[in-house]
């Protein structure tokens, strides 16, 4: 496989483990949903840490680090916010169909703005492919229509696309693990006075502790580290259109394990889905001199495909 095709491949992981956070936030209430978000944040931080092998303590941030690493922080502690607070409004498949596949759009529009230059044909095709498969997807008929939960679902798809943006302008000064550590440390500590807000003493239960124990270690930790891993090889707008696989991962698994009946047009999404993550990952992030990585190459930030 291709150094493309890996990074594609750690970019559908890391969105198939994000499949289960929807339905495991669900089970909070709407404050504890909240509060859990910001608490995954510290958990993954720490997860992370222990990846990185404690290296995020000793390395030295420069203020070219600053920028990113502020934006990734707003935008991993909006997107808490944004998301879990839509699923409260406008339940978890239209919170995830919207506030996950509005965001290729909105990482595709961010890296043309910063680059100057039009989307390449793969990232097109991919995006076109992966939003169509989307809405087809979309066409449930439990769907819970909302105002508020699609505001929200538009705001978490922005806030989305600012972390991705800047966890790939951080990782070409840093190792995955040591960029995702500061960013979901900092997410961490915007997120704390919304923590004592909203927190009850139901997050102490056996329940409330495993299920954030699950969303830190695994939705954060474990799926960042491999998205990180994508955004640095195929830059963060062909990432973020493979992470549509998530809520097509999650209705797969709803339809095999929980018997939910699939129309056959949203079969038919999910095969472009699918279709389009291949497409997506097969470009690799333009070569620049003087512009070197963490991982030994030289990458522009620009983004894959572009």
């Amino acid at each position: 496989m291709t150094t493309s095709g890996k990074a594609a491949a750690s970019a559908a992981a890391g969105a198939l483990l994000w499949g289960t956070l929807g339905p495991v936030a669900a089970l909070f209430d709407t404050g504890d949903r909240i509060a859990a978000g910001g608490i995954r944040l510290a958990i993954g931080a720490l997860v992370l840490l222990a990846v990185a092998k404690g290296r995020p303590l000793k390395r030295v941030w420069r203020r070219a680090d600053l920028l990113p690493l502020a934006g990734g922080a707003v935008g991993i502690a909006g997107f808490q916010l944004a998301y879990f607070g839509a699923i409260g409004s406008a339940g978890v498949a239209v919170s995830t169909a919207v506030g996950i596949g509005l965001s290729p759009v909105f990482t595709g529009l961010w890296t043309v703005v910063r680059s100057r230059r039009s989307p390449g044909t793969g990232w097109l095709l991919g995006t076109a492919l992966a939003v169509g498969g989307l809405c087809l997807l979309a066409l449930s008929k439990g769907a819970i229509f909302s105002l508020v939960g699609l505001g929200l679902s538009v705001l978490a798809a922005a806030f989305f696309s600012l972390q991705a943006i800047s966890i790939q302008e951080l990782t070409t000064r840093h190792d995955d693990a040591t960029a995702l550590t500061g960013i979901c440390g900092t997410g961490a500590v915007l997120m704390a006075p919304v923590i004592a807000v909203t927190a009850t003493g139901n997050l102490l239960t056996w329940q409330g502790i495993s299920g954030i124990a699950y969303l830190g270690v695994v939705t954060t930790g474990m799926s960042y580290w491999l998205f990180a891993r994508g955004i640095r090889h195929i830059g963060a707008a062909a990432a973020v259109t493979i992470t549509l696989l998530e809520p097509a991962g999650a209705a797969v698994i709803a339809a095999l394990l929980l018997h939910e009946a699939l129309s056959p047009a949203q079969w038919v999404g999910i095969v472009l889905i699918a279709a389009a993550i291949p497409v997506a990952g097969r470009t690799r992030k333009t070569l620049v001199p003087g512009h070197k990585a963490a991982g030994h190459q030289e990458l522009s930030p620009s983004g894959a495909g572009f």
